[in-house]
């Protein structure tokens, strides 16, 4: 199941005691997933969510906290959606569950943004009306380079007031408008679970955390995998290199070159694919990588001042593109 699917459905399933903090989440969820009607004279209202267990639980709440019958339809697949959708409706009661949750005042006029009892309310109110977002429009991308938790909203001023929500969480949310559309994003690894852990989602937080440690392991490996496949390529062109430098060394000198030195550049000829450190192991007796390095340097360098002096190519002639490529 996809990780937006596995937080909702721990998310429909939490119980939520306090009277407040049932209100809190209900007032949201149906800001953000209903749309007000006039029927007949009447306002009804029609909450659209995605789970049958979101729909369930809301159809609860309306009834043990505000006392107010509601009904559901569920809408088949059909065109771009793929997955039933289920239609929460209040219609006897709408406009009494509509003053009660703040989604018209007084007047009869809609909030545009969450009601008053619900942003001037306390943590735990803050915390519901995340939940409650989160349930109606909320989706969560897998652990990775973009990964974000994101909530579609109704408006700009329902924006605000969920990321003053996130706020007072000490929880970092950004609010943009995407193509017309209002979204409240929380784009940071730590802060997604930090929030998801507020809302009450503790087994998707491990199951999301685990994945994204998996993520950045996995990473992690291809990087050094690929930082030491460089090394390895560099190091082989270099000796490679080293090895064609100094055939032509052992050309320039002949039978000038004093022993030792031929007996080190001989060992790089014949073991172009070596390291130093391999090198000294092979040479007998056996050298440092210091002693080595230090002997075919002074090799090289003898080959260089008598090309200079004999007005010949020096030992760097036979190197070719590859061989010098970083």
């Amino acid at each position: 199941m996809a990780m937006t699917g596995v937080v909702k459905d721990e998310l429909s399933r939490l119980a939520v005691l306090k009277p407040c903090c049932r209100k809190a989440e209900v007032s949201t969820l149906l800001r953000f997933a209903s749309g007000l009607h006039l029927v007949g004279g009447r306002i009804v209202i029609e909450a659209e969510l995605d789970t049958n267990a979101t729909a369930r639980r809301l159809i609860k709440d309306i009834g043990e906290v505000f006392g107010h019958k509601a009904e559901v339809m569920v809408l088949a697949p059909a065109g771009l959606r793929k997955g039933s959708r289920y239609v929460v409706r209040v219609y006897r009661d709408g406009e009494a569950l509509a003053r009660q949750t703040g989604l018209i005042d007084n007047h009869g006029r809609p909030v545009r943004g969450l009601p008053r009892q619900v942003v001037a309310g306390a943590t735990c109110d803050a915390e519901a009306a995340w939940r409650g977002a989160f349930l109606a429009h909320g989706s969560l991308t897998e652990p990775g380079r973009s990964m974000s938790l994101e909530v579609t909203c109704p408006g700009p001023e329902a924006a605000l007031a969920l990321v003053g929500a996130a706020r007072r969480l000490k929880i970092h949310a950004k609010a943009r408008e995407v193509r017309g559309v209002d979204r409240v994003v929380v784009r940071d690894g730590d802060a997604i679970g930090a929030l998801l852990t507020r809302l009450g989602a503790h087994d998707s937080v491990l199951a999301w955390e685990e994945r994204r440690m998996r993520r950045e392991v996995r990473a992690t490996a291809h990087r050094l995998a690929n930082f030491d496949d460089a090394n390895l390529r560099r190091s082989a062109r270099a000796a490679v290199a080293a090895g064609a430098r100094v055939q032509r060394a052992l050309e320039i000198l002949g039978d000038d070159a004093p022993e030792h030195l031929v007996i080190a550049g001989r060992l790089r000829v014949e073991h172009k694919q070596a390291s130093l450190e391999e090198l000294g192991q092979i040479a007998d007796p056996p050298l440092t990588k210091d002693a080595i390095a230090g002997r075919i340097r002074r090799l090289l360098a003898m080959a260089d001042k008598r090309a200079s002096d004999l007005g010949i190519a020096a030992t760097d002639a036979n190197l070719t593109a590859d061989m010098l490529a970083p």
